[in-house]
């Protein structure tokens, strides 16, 4: 192993020779330039209190180091087999911590190559690899291009995070910015508290929170969680369930294979489909789901509910529950279904409207004593359980061909 340490506290060492595992190589000034002879599958390790990093690749079996500014830091460089590791320990401290340095890093190494990047302050920007990465700022942001044959992790305390596709899992953290990732065939967790969140398809699960921004997202072949304190959800297709949960914004959803459960208190919610069980919660929004093999449950304290059970083969539960305090309730039921039906629409005293039960099936419809109108009855012999309540508004029961 050879090792190369500056301390460039010292002006009469800056411009020493050095020599590294037998290769002549000079520091000018406070600058470090360094090549290491390494082989594919190595880690580059770069720890600093502080700076930016870059690193980029190349078609050389070769490591090769720039460092930048480095007065008043320590700078240690070491190499073992084919890793190469930085360390650069700021020896000033002010009053509230480390004096501000402008030191930065830039680094070339195999396509095939290991990162370990680590800095208590600055950007960190990584090109194209193959290899894992593993990425950690206080204080910048972090930009990863594609990754193959890796896994990505990605850390900032104040920063947007951007990945490419990756072949591989992800784990993305910022305090305060936005966090974009690519297509990902392993797994991904994005978590922000202050930013919008974009992912591509995903093969595995799935987890996105943040406290103050959208999120969108692809495909995925796994679990899929969601939530925002202050955005609206958008997701394509998931073979597991999804569920999506928002204070404040609108839920829109391919669907899913397998269930779906979105609650939002401020925005609408649309499930496309679903072939297993729906769970729609609004406290100020509409509800409309499309072709879900059931069972379906949707409430909402202001607006329209629309739900479509989809014809499927074979024993099911698809009982349907949808209730709303203030407007119409639309349920589309397959021709030959078998259900039985109860509504319930209330009508209040204050209220002006001519409100009604509109049905395509023989159900009975009338006026209870106290100015509701109920409906009620078996389709195809009955069946499974559908229950809707309104007030103050319209019902519609509506037969759709198979």
């Amino acid at each position: 192993m050879s090792k190369l340490k500056l301390n460039l506290m010292s002006p009469f060492i800056m411009s020493a020779l050095l020599v590294v595992s037998g290769a002549a190589c000079s520091a000018a000034s406070d600058d470090i330039d360094q090549e290491y002879n390494v082989g594919a599958g190595g880690t580059l390790t770069i720890e600093s209190d502080s700076g930016r990093i870059e690193v980029n690749t190349w078609d050389q079996n070769r490591v090769r180091l720039r460092i930048r500014n480095t007065e008043g830091f320590e700078v240690d460089i070491a190499q073992s087999g084919d890793n190469v590791r930085v360390l650069a320990e700021s020896e000033r401290r002010g009053l509230f911590g480390f004096r501000r340095s402008s030191i930065s890093f830039v680094a070339d190494v195999p396509d095939s190559y290991n990162l370990n990047l680590n800095t208590g302050g600055g950007a960190i920007q990584v090109a194209n690899i193959n290899g894992s990465i593993d990425a950690d700022t206080s204080g910048g942001s972090i930009e990863v291009g594609d990754v193959t044959g890796g896994n990505v992790r990605a850390d900032t305390s104040g920063g947007r995070i951007e990945i490419g596709d990756v072949d591989g899992s992800v784990e993305a953290d910022t305090s305060g910015g936005s966090i974009t990732i690519g297509d990902v065939t392993g797994e991904v967790s994005a978590d922000t508290s202050g930013g919008n969140i974009n992912i591509g398809n995903v093969d595995g699960d799935l987890t996105a929170d943040t406290s103050g921004g959208n999120i969108t997202v692809g495909e995925s072949g796994g679990r899929v969680e969601l939530d925002t304190s202050g955005g609206t959800i958008r997701a394509a297709w998931a073979l597991g369930p999804i569920v999506a949960d928002t204070s404040g914004g609108n839920i829109i959803l391919e669907g899913s294979n397998t269930s779906v459960r979105a609650d939002t208190s401020g925005g609408n919610i649309t499930v496309e489909r679903s072939n297993g069980p729906v769970d729609a919660d609004t406290s100020g929004g509409s509800i409309t789901i499309r072709q879900a093999v059931g069972p379906i449950r949707a409430d909402t304290a202001g607006g329209r509910i629309d739900a479509e059970l989809a014809s499927a083969s074979g024993s099911r539960d698809a009982t349907v529950e949808l209730e709303t305090a203030g407007g119409d309730v639309t349920i589309r039921i397959p021709s030959n279904h078998n259900a039985s039906v109860s509504a319930n629409l209330e009508v209040t005293r204050r209220s002006r409207g001519d409100y009604r039960i509109y049905t395509d099936f023989p159900l009975s419809i009338q006026e209870s004593d106290n100015g509701n109108i109920v409906g009620s009855g078996d389709i195809n012999g009955g069946g499974d359980r559908i229950y809707l309540e309104t007030t103050n508004s319209d019902i519609h029961i509506v037969s759709v061909d198979n």
